[in-house]
């Protein structure tokens, strides 16, 4: 598609969508997500549900081939339209950016409502221990718009690949941050009669800070050594919420524990795990 006729596009559907009334400051809106990479909106995408987790693969403007994985999903939609069912605040077709197709849905009604029934059903059996509040906090309704369709998503984040091949059916990619660590041990830590060795991200805090805008990040990983054998012990995070940054610590079994604000480090790992039973 030129970009004559995607900006006509897009000004006919805001055009479509202005004329709406919005009675309630609470009406939920989107507001734009810029990634990387450009989906074609001419060409559906293909949506994957399965044991292997959820993705979205379709082709980009380009003409390469792209992929959005979800992290931890727990809600997702498939309609079809071109007019986005949501209001959009910006005020004239013109401040549309050509290139943005991924949204954040704010004041959600659905994920309210996903909320309720996992409190409601799994309230005091939520995720190992965890609390379900943390659909309030940490999980969000993103929209992402296609030609004739969009795909709707509640979950924790998502991450884009791009390549030449297309990325339907086919594994993550080596840096792809759902993955464990592909590097070796670094690091050791003797706390209490065990020995814990450490992998580090090699990325720079920079990058992390930036790519934590999608999805949680992996400062670090602790394995332990049992009988000759390695096994992951636990995972040093960061996530973002309302734009503010989170140090968490996850261990293979329970609830997270927050850290402090921004990145933490082998200190910081350290006092939690000297803290553990």
């Amino acid at each position: 598609m030129n970009e004559g006729n995607r900006e006509v596009k897009f000004k006919n559907a805001f055009q479509k969508s202005e004329n709406k009334t919005y009675m309630t400051e609470n009406i939920p809106f989107i507001q734009v997500i810029k990634v990387p990479i450009v989906a074609d909106l001419v060409l559906s995408p293909t949506v994957l549900y399965d044991e292997n987790g959820t993705s979205i693969c379709f082709e980009t403007e380009d003409e390469q081939f792209g992929r959005i994985t979800i992290q931890k999903m727990d809600g997702i939609r498939i309609c079809r339209g071109e007019i986005p069912p949501y209001h959009d605040p910006r005020e004239n077709w013109e401040d549309f950016e050509v290139g943005t197709w991924v949204y954040r849905v704010e004041n959600s009604t659905w994920l309210m409502e996903r909320y309720q029934y996992e409190k409601k059903h799994y309230g005091q059996s939520y995720e190992w221990g965890n609390s379900v509040e943390e659909m309030l906090t940490d999980y969000t309704h993103y929209y992402f718009f296609f030609h004739d369709e969009f795909v709707e998503v509640i979950a924790k984040g998502f991450w884009w690949e791009k390549a030449e091949q297309n990325l339907l059916g086919k594994p993550l990619s080596m840096s792809h941050p759902f993955l464990k660590l592909q590097i070796d041990f670094t690091e050791e830590l003797n706390i209490n009669d065990a020995r814990f060795y450490i992998k580090i991200n090699p990325k720079s805090h920079q990058e992390l800070l930036e790519d934590v805008r999608f999805c949680h990040q992996t400062i670090l990983e602790v394995w332990v050594k049992i009988k000759g054998e390695y096994f992951q012990e636990g995972t040093l995070k960061i996530k973002e919420n309302k734009a503010v940054v989170f140090s968490y610590y996850q261990p293979r079994f329970g609830k997270e524990i927050i850290i402090k604000k921004g990145i933490a480090d082998l200190a910081d790992l350290e006092n939690v795990l000297l803290s553990k039973p």
